[in-house]
């Protein structure tokens, strides 16, 4: 008997565990549609940086190689994703990009600009 409620308990906590993280991982068509809008505004500004940024130093033309990479990197990313978590790691490239915008920015003597989204 022991043994059944201990084997019951954990077909549960397993069952209760791969919903959660399938909830998390693929979210339904709104939110999933929310999150992409949101890190085409990121990729919006930083195509709109790398466009009116002229880099006057070795350290800022890498930043800005770098920055543009992401912004690639992320762009395809977010054109296949289906899920959260697929847009989840497409933000998180975004994401990086900024961070090296900022970088170059400050390379190049000017103000590093608004924060880096959450």
């Amino acid at each position: 008997m022991g043994r059944l409620l201990f084997l019951v308990l954990f077909v549960a906590v397993v069952a209760l565990a791969v919903w959660w993280i399938s909830r998390e991982w693929s979210g339904n068509a709104d939110r999933v549609a929310h999150n992409k809008a949101e890190v085409r505004r990121y990729l919006d500004r930083m195509g709109s940086e790398l466009v009116s940024l002229d880099p006057d130093n070795g350290i800022a033309l890498d930043a800005l190689g770098e920055a543009s990479d992401r912004m690639n990197t992320a762009r395809t990313q977010l054109a296949s994703a289906t899920t959260l978590g697929q847009v989840r790691i497409a933000r998180e490239t975004a994401r990086g990009g900024l961070y090296f915008i900022r970088k170059a920015r400050e390379a190049m003597g000017l103000d590093p600009g608004p924060p880096i989204p959450r």
